[in-house]
């Protein structure tokens, strides 16, 4: 997908609170712009980290930028996250994802689906596919790491997974690494030993797990080559 938004160059400053980040912008002022959480995307707002900034649409936010990427000198690094459902539907429409060709539609959930934590259905009038799209961000010696956490909203989408194979259903978790700098995905005991058990209880227990790479610029992201997932 090409990106809609006009980006600005800058650089962090200072990330000081968990949101924010102060970035110098190409004419050297001073921005606060809004970064994802950093429980999540550890140690890549560093000083002097190259930034993609938009302006923020919407006129209630006090920020009135917000961090779209990130490079700490080893590659670009999508940070936003509301681009993976766009770019995900369109590999699925590329038939570029093999472990859904199987697959001729595709349909966003919605609310009235009672899925909250689910992205997508995936049918081919026989079977259906139930998807949640999750990033990667961690990165160990040419790798995508995962996982660092299972917070609740992972415990919670484990289980509307579990009902929906419960109803004969298969269930995926795309695992979207949004960088050019990893060749493989690795799950790792090491990182969070009780996370790693939770997700290797839920493989055990008919929860598939895929990951994908990306390409990014400044112009587009989009999905590209799945990624072998290997085990530490």
């Amino acid at each position: 997908m090409l990106f809609e938004e006009k980006f600005f160059k800058a650089e962090v400053v200072k990330r000081y609170k968990r949101f924010i980040v102060d970035a110098k912008l190409w004419n050297n002022d001073i921005v606060s712009a809004f970064c994802s959480d950093i429980t999540v995307i550890p140690d890549l707002y560093v000083p002097k980290a190259q930034l993609m900034l938009s302006r923020t649409r919407d006129k209630s936010r006090k920020l009135k930028y917000e961090v779209e990427a990130v490079n700490k000198g080893d590659g670009w690094v999508m940070v936003n996250q509301k681009y993976f459902p766009q770019i995900f539907m369109e590999a699925f429409q590329n038939r570029t994802m093999q472990d859904f060709v199987q697959y001729s539609k595709i349909r966003k959930l919605k609310p009235v689906d009672r899925l909250p934590h689910l992205d997508f259905e995936l049918s081919n009038g026989k079977e259906k596919c139930f998807v949640c799209l999750s990033p990667i961000y961690n990165k160990q010696n040419g790798k995508a790491v995962f996982p660092t956490k299972v917070n609740l909203i992972d415990m919670e989408m484990f289980e509307e997974m579990k009902k929906v194979r419960q109803n004969g259903h298969r269930t995926v978790v795309v695992l979207v690494v949004p960088r050019m700098d990893c060749l493989q995905t690795l799950f790792s005991w090491t990182l969070d030993p009780i996370s790693a058990a939770k997700i290797y209880d839920e493989a055990k227990n008919g929860l598939e797990f895929v990951s994908y790479g990306c390409n990014l610029d400044k112009n587009g992201i989009n999905i590209t080559n799945k990624m072998d997932i290997c085990i530490k």
